[in-house]
């Protein structure tokens, strides 16, 4: 049986007062074990509230969109316009037409109407091509930048818009930040509780910012 020798204690260990290195010790392994705990666990999340959760995109056009407008009996009248800020958008043969806030639908509805002087078929379909509203993803993911906000989307959803999370991501640690009534509002979200069965999905609002945290390990 082959046995381990134990070294010696250092000398500067032995000058130490009776009981003083002992003490010590019980100091450093408490503090290690604060280290080591703080590395393996979430900090504690404030409570969301339920409001602050729900989707509230209105699903309608805004000032800078950018629209694709067909025209199935006219193709050749088939235009792209960007949604001028006074909400309006120059259209062949009708001239101006306000389209923001109106739903897509609810502007196809109208644009064939107007259309049924001019056209043996008045259908016209319109599609966003670019939504102006987005939001951000920033830290610790593979492509960050803006988002598109052309649909309801979630924190999670726009992460992975983003290109997923990066090797040094914390998925434990993502912060949303948006401005509310002229002041800066901060959620934090812990995607592990996300995955679960059951877990309540975080909708986003137009101009959120999605910070991903750099893990501590």
């Amino acid at each position: 049986m082959t046995t381990t020798a134990l070294s010696k204690p250092n000398s500067s260990w032995r000058r130490l007062p009776r009981g003083f290195a002992s003490i010590l010790m019980a100091m450093m392994a408490v503090a290690l074990s604060g280290f080591f705990s703080s590395c393996e666990t979430a900090e504690p999340y404030q409570p969301i509230p339920e409001a602050a959760m729900r989707d509230r995109s209105s699903g309608t056009l805004s000032p800078g969109d950018v629209i694709v407008v067909s025209y199935p009996g006219a193709p050749e009248l088939n235009t792209t316009q960007r949604i001028a800020a006074n909400g309006r958008v120059s259209l062949p043969k009708v001239g101006d037409v306000s389209a923001a806030g109106k739903s897509v639908a609810s502007l196809q509805s109208q644009l064939s109407g107007m259309y049924t002087a001019h056209l043996t078929n008045p259908t016209v379909l319109v599609a966003v091509e670019t939504a102006a509203a987005g939001v951000y993803v920033a830290g610790e993911v593979t492509r960050p930048g803006k988002i598109p906000l052309d649909r309801p989307m979630t924190a999670f959803e726009a992460v992975m818009e983003a290109g997923g999370f990066s090797k040094f991501a914390n998925p434990k640690q993502v912060t949303v930040v948006r401005n509310q009534s002229g002041k800066q509002q901060r959620y934090s979200l812990n995607f592990d509780d996300t995955l679960r069965a059951g877990g309540q999905a975080f909708y986003l609002r137009p101009f959120d910012t999605v910070y991903v945290n750099k893990s501590r390990w």
